[in-house]
């Protein structure tokens, strides 16, 4: 019986994080109301408040569950490179393959890419928000800084950046690629952006 009103509550909670995210991208974070929120998923403000205390922790709540799915795509990622030693005309391939992986198990999504910023725009104005927020980011980044520490033992190679650097590029150059293809009428995913981050990673990496 636990185990059931376990799932139940965290069903709700998905359908009200999806409700959230999808209105967060249409309209900006104040200005959806969590009636609004509860209307789009189909449930009550009453379950709305039972789940959580507030729009911002539902907000929280979004960016730790698309956390965790980030996490599972750099995973599969990592694992996919060989714990043999890869020859320095091989390296290319093995990073395209770990990337062409990561956005299998993890597609840049235009909504997502929206509501992220729009949540971050949010955090900005709000002091309370924004800490909370820097450290969901903190936790991904430890996470992925530690992935890549292990590639660059694995195969003894070594970044002219720090890993902590190299994340972050990563990420705002992939962010930066999605957001040109969304102002050109196309969908965040239709950005290149494996091979661009294949010649971004390969640049850092110094020759053996």
């Amino acid at each position: 019986m636990t185990a059931g009103l376990s799932s139940k509550r965290a069903q709700t909670q998905d359908r009200l994080m999806d409700a959230a995210t999808a209105l967060f991208a249409e309209k900006g974070v104040l200005a959806a109301s969590v009636e609004e929120i509860c209307e789009r998923a189909g449930f009550t403000r009453g379950a709305f408040y039972s789940n959580f205390d507030s729009k911002d922790e539902l907000m929280l709540a979004v960016l730790e569950r698309q956390s965790e799915t980030i996490l599972l795509a750099a995973s599969e990622a990592i694992a996919s490179v060989p714990d043999e030693y890869v020859e320095p005309n091989g390296v290319d391939e093995v990073i395209e393959q770990a990337l062409m992986i990561f956005e299998i198990t993890h597609p840049t999504d235009s909504q997502w890419l929206m509501a992220s910023n729009e949540i971050r725009l949010h955090a900005i104005r709000n002091p309370t928000v924004r800490e909370a927020l820097q450290s969901v980011d903190a936790s991904l980044d430890a996470v992925l800084v530690a992935g890549i520490r292990e590639v660059l033992a694995r195969q003894d190679l070594h970044l002219k950046v720090s890993p902590e650097q190299l994340v972050v590029l990563l990420a705002a150059y992939k962010e930066s690629l999605s957001i040109r293809s969304l102002l050109a009428g196309a969908a965040a995913d239709s950005a290149p952006s494996t091979g661009h981050l294949v010649t971004l990673i390969r640049a850092l990496i110094e020759d053996r």
